[in-house]
């Protein structure tokens, strides 16, 4: 398999012509807490109808079906789960709704934010280079773990070694082996990656500069408002 880029291990900051990533980040904070904290079963249905605008407004329609073909099995278990253990119906279908809000307002604000665009912004407003470090990699690492995974299993199926249903368990170890080989050369090109960067360094000189605009406390402040709004109807319902 090919080295994997520095760029792609390290990549350079951008900051583009939308919203900052902090204004982002507390919509989305903001969002999930209401979310977790609706009951009632059209609450939660009126949020994954304004979560479905979100996926509308940003184009995030095609990775958001992949998450939900993929997570449907998950529902399903959830719902049978929450409805036979004495919750009822209407918990079962108030908890799927509930989960698929979180993994829509999720995967929208992981679509139109990137890691280290999200990092860089948190390390201007005073974030120890260390925890941005550890928030930044959390992101990376599932999906970039998922991308080795793949790689070796297509390359070991390639080569006439089934890993599908049975002889997964058979031949895990063709699978396990090159992964752990593969993920301890991650690290080394990461460690590389982070050292050009000067990560560690006594002072740390950020490439781009990020600064709170009017559209962007805007947005802050309309989404405070509107949460208080929403969290008043909550308590008196």
């Amino acid at each position: 398999m090919n080295k994997p880029d520095l760029q792609l291990l390290a990549p350079l900051p951008t900051q583009g012509d939308g919203f900052d990533p902090r204004a982002k980040l507390a919509v989305y904070l903001l969002s999930f807490g209401l979310i977790l904290l609706s009951t009632q079963v059209t609450d939660l249905l009126l949020f994954n109808v304004a979560a479905l605008v979100g996926v509308g407004v940003s184009r995030t329609g095609s990775s958001w079906w992949r998450i939900v073909r993929m997570l449907w099995p998950t529902l399903l278990l959830f719902a049978a789960i929450i409805g036979f253990g004495g919750g009822g119906p209407e918990a079962a279908i108030g908890a799927v709704l509930r989960l698929l809000a979180l993994v829509t307002v999720s995967g929208v604000f992981f679509a139109i934010t990137s890691p280290e665009e999200l990092s860089e912004a948190l390390l201007a407003s005073g974030l120890p280079p260390q925890a941005a470090f550890l928030l930044e990699g959390t992101l990376r690492f599932t999906p970039t773990m998922a991308t080795l995974a793949r790689e070796v299993r297509e390359a070991q199926e390639s080569r006439g070694i089934r890993l599908d249903g049975f002889y997964l368990l058979r031949n895990g170890s063709a699978l396990l082996a090159p992964l752990l080989v593969d993920v301890l050369r991650f690290a080394d090109d990461l460690a590389e990656a982070l050292e050009a960067r000067g990560f560690g360094g006594p002072r740390r000189t950020p490439l781009t500069e990020y600064h709170l605009r009017a559209r962007d406390w805007i947005l802050v402040l309309s989404a405070v408002l509107t949460a208080m709004v929403v969290g008043s109807h909550l308590s008196v319902a």
